[in-house]
């Protein structure tokens, strides 16, 4: 008979997600900076389609030569 599996805590389970996550933004400075870049522009964009838009009327593109 095999040994039953250990059972891991979901407090142990999310406490190593965060210690790996931690520990990938800590590898270097290119990791954080596209972590940190990623996460502003999907929070840009939710800004734009939940907030900006409802707001705006109309939305006009013209050019103008002079």
């Amino acid at each position: 008979m095999g040994r039953p599996k250990k059972k891991i805590q979901k407090r142990e389970l999310v406490f190593n997600k965060i210690s790996d996550a931690i520990d990938y933004l800590q590898s270097s400075w290119f990791n954080l900076i596209k972590v940190v870049s990623i996460t502003s522009l999907v929070v840009f964009t939710l800004w734009l389609g939940l907030i900006w838009m409802p707001t705006v009327e109309r939305i006009v593109f013209e050019i103008r030569y002079y």
